[in-house]
């Protein structure tokens, strides 16, 4: 079982690497390249999470909530849109922060792994995007 956690930070981290050095390659080390690394994969992550709420609903059949429940503002627009940040974006911000960022810790990871010139975090990208069309047409579907 370890070995499969191991593998599976090691994934987690080559697609960072292949992230942050595209990144870093397009803005520069002094530019914000650092926002535009966090905040997409951190909405991919969140895409995921998404995705799996949407197949277990769909599997047990039942009602379950997708996103938080919350009654800040009078707009129910307002008050989805801030659940799905809350629940899809902000845990994911938070971690990513805490992983590879925090205390420079890319510029170790960056050392550690090879990058594979964004072909990694590309496919990353589509196979997010790609997976969550499956519950939804599941879902028209059934």
């Amino acid at each position: 079982m370890i070995k499969k956690e191991q593998a599976m930070l090691s994934t987690y981290y080559k697609i960072w690497v292949d992230a942050i050095v595209q990144e870093r390659a397009k803005k520069g080390d002094q530019g914000n390249w650092k926002a535009f690394t966090i905040i997409p994969m951190s909405l991919l992550q969140g895409i995921n999470l998404l995705t799996l709420l949407f197949v277990v609903r769909i599997i047990t059949h039942r009602g379950i909530p997708i996103v938080l429940s919350l009654n800040i503002f009078r707009e129910r627009a307002l008050n989805t849109f801030f659940a799905g940040i809350f629940t899809f974006f902000i845990p994911f911000l938070i971690l990513n922060y805490l992983l590879v960022f925090y205390n420079e810790r890319y510029q170790q990871l960056t050392k550690t792994y090879a990058a594979s010139n964004g072909k990694l975090y590309r496919k990353y990208f589509f196979i997010t995007v790609g997976v969550i069309v499956i519950p939804l047409a599941l879902k028209l579907i059934f």
